[in-house]
């Protein structure tokens, strides 16, 4: 029997997709969106119609009425990408309208779990100052961009970033107003590890993999991301969300987070688990830039959601390069 009928947005993207495997491991029947049917079916070809229901829609801002009925929880995990091309007026508007617009169609549908999927970089403000400081960033700091402040006009990470947080605050606001849902926001940082989404020509298709894809030059790559987490446990914490009841008196936003790491010591690793590889690695002398290590606190993680335990950093970087290998090895291209 069925735990329940849980709508996830984003079925074919990095973290749908395993949010859905796992809630199909645990025996929810899952009702996923994507823009190409086809392309989610070919994810969980073992699926029965029973247990995975697909539902096209064509864009984050679609109306998702129809998929909405007589579902038990709303995980939104679906996002825009913020890629070469994509204006800031289109990341806006997946972003902060999208979200909004979905999170208020569920509400007027009578659902009364909703999971939303936000980000780390909500907890500073665009100039990630804080992300690179020693002040320990808890679940209750969040950026200072306000609808007033944001410049769609601006760099699109920026957009991205403030999008994100303004949509972020909105969901509490609007919480305070519809007491009878329980609303979980979950904030991972950069996450990597094993795909279940299809590898397309196209470097997009490999997500944030794309940035250990970046690793393997002469020297290292200029990515200042220095929080992780591997999927596999950014998906179980959406499954968590799904049993954790209301915590009175506090919001339910996580933050889920496997500790910091640096692109040096990935390379490291690398080289001693696959020397054949250490040729393709940046020089050994060769000194990567800064990267985001401010401490942050995931007691409230730790102790409402249950991420006690993470998936060991080696076991997700070694994973990631398999990742990279196997869309190289499909498309003919080196990293």
């Amino acid at each position: 029997m069925s735990k329940g009928t849980i709508l996830v947005t984003g079925g074919t993207g990095f973290l749908g997709a395993h949010i859905i495997s796992q809630l199909l491991e645990k025996g929810y029947t899952v009702r996923a969106t994507a823009r190409s049917t086809s392309k989610l079916e070919s994810i969980f070809r073992k699926a029965t119609a029973e247990q995975l229901q697909v539902v096209e829609v064509p864009t984050l801002t679609s109306d998702h009425s129809a998929a909405l009925k007589g579902i038990d929880a709303l995980i939104h995990s679906a996002s825009p990408t913020y890629v070469k091309g994509v204006s800031g007026q289109e990341l806006y508007s997946g972003a902060y309208d999208g979200t909004m617009a979905l999170v208020k169609q569920a509400i007027a549908a009578g659902v009364k779990k909703i999971i939303v999927t936000r980000t780390f970089v909500n907890l500073f403000d665009a100039d990630f100052q804080a992300a690179f400081g020693t002040r320990v960033l808890t679940e209750k700091d969040f950026g200072s961009v306000t609808p007033e402040t944001i410049d769609i006009k601006n760099d699109g990470m920026r957009v991205y970033q403030e999008a994100k947080t303004l949509a972020d605050k909105a969901l509490w606001e609007l919480s305070r107003s519809n007491l009878d849902v329980d609303f979980t926001v979950l904030l991972p940082p950069a996450i990597f590890g094993p795909q279940l989404s299809p590898l397309t020509s196209s470097l997009g298709s490999l997500s944030t993999n794309g940035f250990v894809k970046m690793l393997f030059a002469p020297e290292y790559p200029p990515i200042p991301i220095g929080h992780m987490i591997d999927v596999r446990d950014a998906a179980r914490a959406h499954v968590l969300a799904l049993s954790t009841p209301p915590v009175p008196t506090r919001d339910k936003r996580f933050i889920i987070h496997n500790g910091n790491f640096q692109w040096k010591d990935v390379a490291a690793m690398i080289r001693s688990k696959k020397p054949d590889l250490a040729s393709r690695l940046p020089k050994e002398t060769s000194v990567p830039g800064p990267q985001t290590s401010a401490p942050m606190d995931t007691t409230f993680a730790k102790e409402v959601l249950g991420m006690k335990t993470y998936i060991p950093q080696e076991e997700t970087f070694l994973a990631t390069v398999d990742v990279v290998f196997e869309w190289e090895k499909k498309f003919g291209s080196k990293v």
